[in-house]
């Protein structure tokens, strides 16, 4: 994937978030191998943040370097003003940066990509139905495992064109999974339940990179099919120790392959350092890592105590976790 020409607009979108999400990270990559960027690169969210400050960085010229980047997530929530706003700064971009705009569950005759379109470059991403068993093997091999095409179908048939519900399936499978063999047929049964179900694995991520309205739909949803909250809640604090210990070994100069030796992971769950902890680590600094333990040992307490309704601290619990990864301080959140 080359980047768009220079001073274009860029956007990117689709009905499956993973595989925009995905694109997005191409690209960002793309960013990083052009050399340092901490200041050329603004990222905002559309509805949360004005995007009128998206525009005036793109129009702010970059400081030592050639070229600047802004990004703007959730551009399916810009309004009809701010499209219009768009389609005035396509009429003269920047020639020195590059806007890349990321939306979700867009349809291709809506006014933000036709406003692109006439401007600048237009890509969506999607997964042909017959292109799935092919992506869910891309998945397992990217963590180091082979899967049989037995184990392929079944997860197809389970969880149908979800693609979040089966990333999250294929992430639990290979935690699970136990040597060098193939992922096979009855190992996944074991795993998956032939529904939509959403993996507390993503419910961890969703809230480890501040995305509260996604973490709070799928707790919901693991809680009405029946997952047990001291689960959830081991599986949150499990992490956000992981990347206070991921912190703390970067400072100390530590590389990604010792990193993987010191927590010990299998050679399956590798990828997990440089994919995950890395980038979620980014969002928590030290002080906030330290914040989210203590909101976690308050929240445990209080379940435990029968001061706090389960579900009502769980809630509390992932919309305070969010909020500190997002950069916000929740209300009742002080420093450790």
């Amino acid at each position: 994937m080359n980047p768009p020409a220079k001073g274009a607009v860029y956007l990117i979108y689709g009905n499956h978030r993973l595989l925009v999400e995905d694109e997005l990270k191409k690209v960002q990559a793309k960013i990083a191998e052009k050399g340092d960027v901490d200041f050329n690169l603004d990222v905002f969210e559309a509805g949360s943040e004005p995007f009128e400050d998206a525009l005036q960085a793109a129009d702010t010229l970059p400081f030592g370097s050639e070229k600047r980047y802004v990004i703007v997530k959730e551009a399916q929530k810009l309004t009809a003003a701010e499209v219009k706003h768009l389609v005035r700064y396509l009429e003269d971009p920047a020639e020195s940066s590059l806007l890349v705009l990321a939306a979700v569950d867009l349809k291709p005759t809506s006014s933000l990509v036709k406003a692109v379109e006439k401007g600048g470059r237009v890509k969506e991403v999607a997964k042909r139905r017959d292109q799935i068993p092919g992506w869910i093997r891309s998945r397992f091999k990217e963590r180091g495992l082979q899967v049989s095409g037995k184990a392929i179908a079944y997860l197809q048939e389970a969880l149908g064109e979800d693609l979040m519900a089966i990333e999250g399936a294929v992430e639990k499978i290979s935690l699970y999974h136990e040597g060098e063999e193939a992922v096979e047929l009855d190992e996944v049964v074991l795993l998956v339940m032939p529904s939509a179900e959403k993996s507390i694995f993503e419910l961890v991520d969703r809230v480890s990179l501040g995305d509260a309205d996604q973490a709070l739909k799928l707790l919901r949803r693991l809680l009405q099919q029946g997952e047990r909250p001291t689960y959830i809640l081991s599986a949150l604090a499990r992490r956000f120790r992981t990347l206070l210990l991921y912190r703390a070994l970067r400072e100390d100069g530590r590389q990604e392959a010792d990193i993987v030796d010191y927590l010990k992971l299998p050679k399956n769950q590798a990828w997990m350092v440089s994919r995950k902890f890395k980038p979620q680590a980014v969002k928590l600094n030290e002080e906030r890592l330290g914040q989210a333990l203590s909101l976690l040992v308050k929240v445990d307490a209080g379940i435990k105590t029968g001061e706090m309704d389960e579900e009502f601290a769980l809630e509390l619990a992932v919309s305070g976790l969010a909020a500190l990864a997002a950069g916000k301080i929740p209300h009742g959140v002080s420093s450790p």
